[in-house]
């Protein structure tokens, strides 16, 4: 799924959660005032009303604080208390900076507090790696809500969008730049035939990857919108040795080995072969362009419980272990440690990840010991096609 989708999703589902949480403030808001206006004599019965409002706000999914007008927490419901790691009993009195040690951000809030007249929004808040969208609500009288609403997901999303474009932009701007470049010096020196064999080569060479870049867009594009055969079957143990053999003179060039280690009596997968070929293409491509030369690259096919275990391991660097979450994301790249040989797009791994769940399976990636990486494909075969939660 774009993630333009994923960001209309979770912005519909987010102005849903916060119309119902706003409805629940807005009462709790009136229940205050109510019982701000209440004469002196009830005072008992202030008391136990605020104990009630508490208790609402306890339900409240969304992080609330309810403060006096000079900053100390009346009270913290159940959700800040969790993700601010803060004792019930530690609540009562402590100004915010107690929860939120930001200066910066301290500042602006005791700003809002003095000339507070209506509500309003302040900056973002970073709070275990989760984000939080503040809003400071009046409640009359002398006590104020701080409503924090969760837009973690909205901002990961909205980041990998900016990375997604920036990204585009560069993998589209570097070759065509070099392509314009030596056009334009073709013109100059197409006399030299030895410059004019460098410029073909380069321009072929750039070209492809412009080429190998629009392909893999395209295919991100077929798999969230082409219509899917539900009856489509292939032979894995077909797929499998067809790439191996579409890929073994390149191998062979870096004297790299290709191991196949077939352990499948039933091998056929309820799936095109078009979309495994993909899957697996876009592993061995990867695998090939991370391996030393004269090392060797290990396919296993192994079957359990109605899935087929597809594993390509490598004998490359390897990825850092806080990397590996992100290898399926588009665009993606550790070029620090695994480089750019070949020149990868970044978008191989995303495209594995988007195939592997639109077929029910699940893709599984870690380092080998003592260097590698291993990418584990869990595929159903024919006879069941079962739901997603099977173990890697």
């Amino acid at each position: 799924m774009s993630p333009w989708l994923w960001v209309g999703m979770l912005a519909g589902g987010w102005l849903l959660s916060l119309v119902m949480t706003q409805r629940a403030l807005r009462r709790c808001r009136q229940q205050i005032v109510a019982l701000r206006s209440a004469p002196p004599q009830q005072a008992a019965k202030n008391t136990l009303g605020e104990e009630r409002v508490d208790d609402l706000l306890d339900a409240v999914d969304e992080v609330v604080f309810r403060l006096d007008r000079m900053g100390r927490v009346l009270c913290a419901n159940r959700r800040a208390r969790q993700l601010f790691r803060v004792a019930p009993s530690q609540v009562v009195g402590q100004t915010l900076i107690f929860y939120y040690r930001d200066p910066d951000w301290n500042q602006q809030f005791q700003e809002q507090m003095k000339k507070l007249s209506g509500p309003v929004h302040l900056p973002d808040m970073f709070v275990h790696g989760r984000v939080l969208a503040p809003r400071l609500v009046p409640l009359g009288g002398e006590q104020v809500l701080l409503f924090c609403m969760d837009i973690t997901d909205l901002h990961r999303l909205e980041q990998q969008r900016r990375t997604f474009l920036a990204n585009l932009m560069h993998d589209l701007k570097t070759p065509l730049t070099s392509l314009l470049g030596y056009a334009r010096s073709l013109e100059r020196f197409g006399d030299d035939e030895a410059f004019r064999l460098e410029a073909s080569h380069v321009i072929a060479d750039e070209a492809m990857h412009v080429n190998r870049l629009l392909d893999a867009l395209l295919t991100l594009d077929q798999i969230e919108f082409a219509e899917r055969d539900k009856n489509a079957r292939c032979d894995a143990r077909e797929v499998v040795n067809r790439l191996l053999e579409a890929f073994a003179p390149r191998a062979k060039e870096r004297s790299i080995r290709f191991e196949l280690e077939d352990a499948v009596e039933h091998a056929v997968l309820a799936l095109p072969a078009e979309d495994l070929e993909r899957m697996l293409g876009n592993v061995l491509e990867n695998a090939l362009r991370y391996s030393p030369d004269g090392g060797s690259i290990r396919a296993r096919m192994s079957e359990e419980d109605g899935f087929l275990h597809l594993c390509i391991e490598d004998e490359g660097p390897g990825v850092p272990e806080h990397e590996l979450p992100r290898l399926t994301e588009r665009f993606y790249r550790v070029d620090k440690v695994r480089g750019r040989r070949g020149g990868g797009h970044g978008l191989g791994l995303a495209i594995v990840q988007e195939l592997v769940g639109l077929h029910q399976g699940e893709l599984a990636i870690c380092n080998r010991d003592p260097h590698g990486l291993r990418v584990k494909m869990v595929l159903p075969r024919a006879e069941e096609k079962v739901s997603k939660g099977r173990s890697t």
